[in-house]
């Protein structure tokens, strides 16, 4: 087996799961507050049918990077359901399943949908933001929709397939919950051409060709708060700004084995340079009296010049875009 199938593969059994050994205090770092955002609980505004996206701290979290053509920060969309005034996140995961091991690689994943008080949920994870619906969608009858999936015990999806629904992934559950409640459809887009990507997917059954990232529910103009591990949203942002970075340079030529490695007992990690480099661009601001928000191209030029120190210069294709969302 090739090492870029191996990376894949291993990678691919691991990003289903949600383990949490502990878990971190969560952190309010920002929030929206204006006539038509009140807050109503912790400091947030929060409504029924919102969504939660997220970052995790594992190193699957890179690969999610790789897997679309355009670069999108986060890993995980999920949506928020007010019931007696408590915030309950609703989601659909997977997990890994050893015993008995089957011989076809993702059928060894399975898991279902999760409902858990917000904090809960977002501990875990390295970051979160929430953003209200897209415009025309009506937040009671998107939460309503996940709900009524939950209640019917809807299957996770472990080959990632939107064209079937009856198992369901991250993403295609919101996808299908906004549309479902008025608000615009929202279809994969292209993949990464890069050709260990492509073998990967092919290999793993995954369908070839497209993607439907966590981060397209992101839009800086929906935005409504952040909580999380970093110290502020600029950090967070500066973080992503590495990872676009990463996929930037990750050309036709690139293997994921240069981001990752594997341990002789199937353990994926980051690999040291690029996890300190993730790390450095999430401390660049620290101690600025004036810190760039999220969009400030400030951002981008900081981290592509400490990714020009790290990796050498790599050419500028055009000015630095912002760190929101990768449009």
């Amino acid at each position: 087996m090739k090492i870029a199938r191996a990376l894949v593969a291993l990678t691919a059994l691991a990003l289903a799961g949600c383990g949490t050994m502990s878990l971190p205090p969560v952190h309010v770092l920002g929030t929206r507050t204006d006539e038509s955002h009140k807050p109503t609980y912790n400091g947030l505004s929060i409504k029924s049918g919102q969504l939660v996206l997220t970052e995790s701290p594992d190193a699957t979290s890179y690969v999610f990077v790789l897997i679309p053509k355009k670069f999108y920060a986060f890993t995980h969309v999920a949506v928020i359901s007010v019931e007696d005034g408590e915030p309950w996140v609703y989601d659909v995961t997977g997990e890994v399943k050893t015993f008995p091991l089957k011989k076809r690689l993702m059928d060894n994943v399975t898991g279902k949908m999760y409902r858990r008080r917000l904090f809960e949920y977002v501990a875990p994870n390295l970051y979160a933001e929430i953003y209200d619906p897209p415009a025309g969608a009506d937040g009671e009858k998107i939460a309503a929709f996940v709900r009524q999936k939950y209640d019917e015990g809807v299957e996770f999806d472990s080959y990632f397939d939107f064209h079937d629904h009856s198992k369901l992934f991250c993403s295609e559950l919101a996808a299908m919950a906004i549309e479902s409640a008025g608000g615009p459809a929202i279809r994969p887009e292209e993949s990464n051409p890069n050709p260990s990507v492509v073998e990967g997917m092919k290999w793993l059954g995954v369908p070839p060709g497209e993607a439907l990232p966590a981060g397209r529910f992101a839009d800086p103009a929906r935005y409504v708060g952040a909580l999380g591990q970093f110290p502020t949203r600029t950090a967070a942002w500066s973080y992503f700004e590495a990872k676009r970075e990463l996929h930037r340079r990750f050309t036709m030529d690139q293997r994921m084995g240069f981001l990752l490695s594997v341990d002789g007992s199937g353990r994926i990690d980051v690999r040291p340079e690029i996890s300190a480099f993730t790390s450095r661009a999430g401390h660049l601001f620290d101690g600025d009296p004036n810190p760039p928000e999220p969009g400030d191209p400030r951002i981008a030029a900081a981290v592509r010049k400490l990714a020009a120190d790290a990796f050498g210069p790599f050419p500028a294709e055009a000015p630095a875009p912002s760190p929101v969302a990768g449009r």
